[in-house]
């Protein structure tokens, strides 16, 4: 499960005050507090929240989702969560549980017992009716969760490495010129390539639907699709309008959409290192003149816009940076400051974003999470680059 778990040597309390539940609404208050009061520590803290409602995030695209509360003396002192959809697997659909939001309270850090207890009650809920797989992502610096849970110990599951996963936050230009000139080449590009980019409609919904299983069935963790869950999205802050399609003729050869979460899901900055917050007046400063991104002021939310999904037919790549500056003009006129994107380290769209957009870089791994009971299946992946949806993470 994602997050920070350890922040000293580990001990394990084996006690009876300590004990497991499923999260209800009733949970609700503790939930978002525990999140907002625990944030991943690094150069830039950042907490990963889910205001106004904690639940209000946990049912996208018609995932099914339980999280589990480990109370201590009935104190709230751990989450971690599972969302369950179908994904593809070697060309099928499969159920594929992903394993996320796993947070310890900063007073209990190092207490193995709580994070032991929290995953033998998983996999006890998981055993009547398991999916077919379980993954989950942890970010490359996090060296102490990372030890922790590569190292098989009793009452744990097995985590197995699949692939690396690279986020790339990229500013979107503030000056209208700038965006406007973004605009006009990427559009005479594809008209003089027979290609034009359309926003979707309700019309669209069934064909965009069976464009993305087409591509998503040569990619493994992708998601399956339905037009029902697609037009469901619209509950959750992206419409059909948000889909930008590329066509050749009446064909479909690519689509992004520009997915707004902030209103149920927000990245808040929650410090600075001693060195960026030094630099941070005069960078703001010169950012300020360059009609660039800033660095956020603590306590507020970062203006961010998920590319996600983010498909293309086989051997459409070529297409991609006049996608990507397609929507970056769109996140301009919303007002947002980053757009970002999600794709595997092997993936040959990665290089393509490298040379034509300056990008932050943030690296993952991606693990099969397995029990060494009932929930063993192995992945056994084929050949297939590896592609789960970076808003859906």
């Amino acid at each position: 499960m994602a997050g920070t778990i350890i922040e000293s040597q580990l001990t394990d309390k084996s006690s009876s005050t300590v004990r497991c539940v499923l999260g209800t609404e009733e949970n609700d208050a503790a939930i978002r507090s525990l999140l907002r009061n625990n944030p991943v520590r690094g150069e830039v803290s950042l907490s990963f929240e889910r205001e106004p409602n904690y639940f209000q995030s946990t049912s996208v695209a018609g995932e099914k989702s339980q999280t589990v509360l480990t109370l201590e003396r009935e104190r709230l002192v751990g989450v971690g969560h599972c969302s369950v959809r179908n994904r593809y697997i070697n060309g099928d659909i499969r159920r594929v549980g992903y394993l996320s939001d796993l947070r310890l309270d900063s007073s209990r850090q190092g207490r193995f017992d709580i994070i032991r207890r929290g995953y033998r009650f998983f996999e006890e809920l998981h055993q009547v009716h398991p999916a077919d797989f379980y993954f989950t992502s942890i970010t490359a610096d996090n060296s102490r969760s990372l030890r922790l849970l590569q190292r098989g110990l009793p009452g744990m599951p097995l985590y197995q490495s699949l692939t690396d996963f690279v986020t790339l936050l990229m500013p979107v230009p503030r000056h209208r010129k700038k965006t406007e000139r973004l605009n006009r080449p990427a559009g005479s590009r594809l008209e003089s390539k027979g290609v034009k980019i359309v926003s979707a409609s309700e019309n669209d919904a069934s064909g965009l639907a069976d464009f993305l299983n087409i591509c998503a069935k040569q990619h493994n963790l992708a998601a399956s699709w339905d037009e029902e869950m697609i037009l469901s999205l619209q509950r959750h802050g992206l419409s059909l309008s948000d889909f930008q399609i590329l066509l050749r003729g009446q064909k479909i050869i690519g689509c992004a959409a520009l997915w707004d979460q902030r209103a149920f899901k927000q990245t808040v900055i929650r410090g600075y290192g001693r060195r960026l917050s030094m630099a941070r007046p005069i960078f703001n400063f010169t950012a300020g003149l360059l009609g660039t991104p800033r660095l956020p002021a603590i306590g507020s939310t970062l203006a961010n816009g998920y590319v996600s999904p983010l498909v293309l037919m086989s051997g459409e790549e070529q297409y991609l940076p006049d996608l990507v500056e397609m929507l970056l003009v769109v996140a301009a006129n919303r007002n947002l400051e980053f757009i970002t994107l999600g794709l595997t380290a092997n993936d040959p769209c990665l290089a393509i974003v490298r040379k034509q957009f300056r990008c932050r870089e943030y690296l993952s791994r991606l693990f099969q999470v397995r029990w060494k009971g009932r929930n063993s299946n192995d992945l056994n992946l084929n050949s297939h680059l590896i592609l789960p949806e970076v808003a859906l993470l």
